[in-house]
């Protein structure tokens, strides 16, 4: 799994998930309090530190009240 850190796809990833936060206008704090995780959690998965499977991530869309799949079409356009 650790391949995937840094590529430009996961890049996209993080900056999707960062703008979809930005744009509900939700703390890093109150988006991990919706998901019943420390705040660090959050912080990690924006800084690149951790990654998401497919459920975690669609639970960060809920969270969020974003489309999982609007976003995840965002970012599978993105090469490498």
């Amino acid at each position: 799994m650790g391949k995937h850190l840094r590529t430009a796809r996961h890049k996209a990833l993080i900056a999707a998930l960062k703008g979809a936060r930005d744009a509900a206008g939700i703390t890093q704090r109150e988006l991990a309090r919706r998901l019943d995780h420390a705040h660090s959690y959050v912080g990690k998965i924006e800084s690149g530190e951790r990654q998401l499977n497919v459920l975690e991530f669609c639970e960060y869309a809920d969270a969020l009240e974003t489309d999982a799949a609007e976003l995840l079409r965002s970012i599978a356009k993105v090469k490498g």
